[in-house]
């Protein structure tokens, strides 16, 4: 995805921040609006936390391990035994 480290480091650290305010959004919301306007936001957000966790930010810890924050097992999953 990103092949050069320095440039990852920053992206990661910058979306880290990004998904981090957005859990933020989501405690305010629901601190301060009615329930339904609550659930539907988590709703969207998640969504898009989602995303940027399963599709860029694994990504990018698939390819750089060592960026992935401490304690998230980054190896690959063991391949499955075909059937026979």
């Amino acid at each position: 995805m990103i092949g050069d480290k320095d440039v990852a480091a920053e992206v990661s650290e910058r979306l880290l921040t990004v998904t981090r305010l957005m859990d933020e959004s989501i405690a305010l919301v629901q601190q301060r609006c009615a329930d339904d306007e609550f659930k539907a936001f988590r709703a969207g957000t998640g969504k898009a936390m989602g995303y940027l966790f399963v599709d860029v930010l694994r990504e990018l810890w698939l390819e750089h391990p060592c960026l992935a924050p401490e304690g998230l097992d980054m190896s690959p999953p063991p391949k499955k035994k075909g059937k026979r």
